[in-house]
């Protein structure tokens, strides 16, 4: 069997949608428009067809998801599929019209209620839509909600499409009267009374005229209810954490300027808060995760913050038992510029490493600037090894991503791991010097 991350299958799948696109917009259209079936058209049918055949094999040999997991044995998956949508894809696979015409002889213009049922039979692929948009979904984990919208554009274009076939089919129009021209004003008249619009400048003439218009009409009342209805969802939840944060920023700053706090502080809290959605901050991370297994769980949070581990030299190459007990035990915090992340004389905590961002260990000034901190440096540690207060004050110089290790943990670790205890040992031997 294929695995089921490989990338093939997701390309065959969009190639698959592709055809199935143009099929259900095309087959339609040839019974109602007239236009030669030219050796460039007839090779498009060929291809498609081509591919629907060999998708019957490739559902065979790969994968299928069903229930939540993926079925690899395959005698399970062709069994699954035979009994599912094995009939449907044979039949959108055999190329009628062509069989039709080389064995009987006939031709399409002298046949088109016959061409019309035999190129219906590759629109039933359109049923698959589902499962491969599923499947693509699977691989490429777009923002939720894209899916759904793809998914819905794609119907409401179909529809949309076929109801302007069929008005075309309803007028009394000769088949070299129909061209691009009159399919542009059926699918005007479809639009705008789909839409609910119905400019009434295009009205039907015919009983049979009226009875698709009524049809067409209360279609376009349930579309134009699913089509506000959906987007307005999609849209809503197309970024739930952001959205959230977003109307908590507003509150707390109507809150403050109810209070009359000042409007520079306003400021630097509506700063804060963009920064943690422009930087994905919005959830806490440890209620986000709870539920996964630990295994996993480390896994994941070794992924988030793999930038800051490759950041610390001692932590490059380090026991994987250290990386996992520190991103595990590191608590992450955001400090603006200007703020003071710890003053001189203040009872050391915690140690502190930088992500992001620059800090300015200041003298006993607090003007003078000693040192200045970069990414992947760490810093407050001498506080925690002497047990005296901290030595200098310390404040940031741009708007910076700061982890912070208790000095429980911080104890731990310095028992249980000698690359941390040397890392350590090390710069507090520098900062006594």
């Amino acid at each position: 069997m294929i695995s089921s991350n490989n990338r093939v299958r997701v390309y065959w799948d969009i190639l698959v949608f592709i055809c199935i696109f143009w099929a259900s917009l095309e087959s339609p259209l040839r019974i109602v428009i007239s236009y030669d079936q030219n050796l460039l058209l007839t090779g498009i049918y060929f291809f498609i067809d081509s591919v629907f055949a060999l998708d019957i094999i490739w559902n065979c040999v790969t994968p299928e998801y069903k229930d939540g997991k993926w079925v690899v044995i395959r005698s399970e998956v062709i069994r699954d599929y035979l009994k599912s949508w094995f009939v449907i894809d044979l039949i959108a696979a055999i190329p009628f019209e062509y069989a039709t015409l080389k064995i009987f002889g006939l031709q399409q213009s002298q046949y088109p209620y016959l061409y019309l049922i035999l190129g219906v039979t590759r629109i039933l692929k359109v049923f698959r839509i589902s499962d491969i948009l599923h499947r693509i979904n699977l691989a490429f984990q777009p923002t939720p909600g894209i899916l759904r919208l793809v998914l819905f554009a794609f119907w409401v274009t179909l529809v949309a499409h076929w109801c302007a076939v069929g008005w075309l089919f309803m007028d009394d129009l000769q088949d070299y009267q129909t061209g691009r021209s009159e399919y542009i004003r059926a699918l005007y008249w479809t639009v705008t009374t789909i839409a609910t619009v119905g400019y009434g400048d295009i009205t039907p003439s015919t009983d049979l005229q009226r009875i698709y218009t009524i049809f067409v009409m209360m279609l376009g009342a349930g579309v134009y209810a699913t089509v506000i209805g959906n987007i307005a969802s999609i849209l809503g939840n197309l970024d739930l954490a952001k959205a959230a944060q977003m109307k908590k920023m507003a509150q707390v700053d109507s809150f403050l300027k109810a209070r009359n706090i000042p409007t520079d502080m306003r400021k630097r809290v509506r700063d804060y808060y963009m920064y943690i959605i422009d930087r994905g901050w919005g959830e806490d991370e440890s209620l986000l995760l709870n539920d996964l297994p630990l295994s996993l769980r480390k896994e994941v949070k070794i992924q988030l913050h793999r930038s800051l581990l490759e950041k610390v030299p001692f932590l490059k190459g380090a026991d994987p038992a250290l990386v996992a007990s520190l991103v595990f035990s590191l608590k992450p915090t955001i400090f603006l510029k200007g703020d003071t992340v710890f003053r001189k004389g203040e009872k050391g905590d915690s140690l502190y490493i930088l992500s992001e961002g620059s800090v300015d260990i200041l003298g006993s000034d607090d003007k003078t600037v000693l040192i200045n901190l970069q990414e992947g440096q760490f810093f407050g540690e001498l506080a925690l090894v002497t047990d005296e207060p901290r030595s200098a004050t310390v404040r940031a110089m741009s708007t910076c991503e700061i982890y912070t290790l208790s000095k429980s943990d911080f104890d731990h670790s310095l028992e249980r791991f000698s690359e941390f205890r040397s890392a350590i040992e090390e710069s507090v031997s520098n900062l006594k010097k």
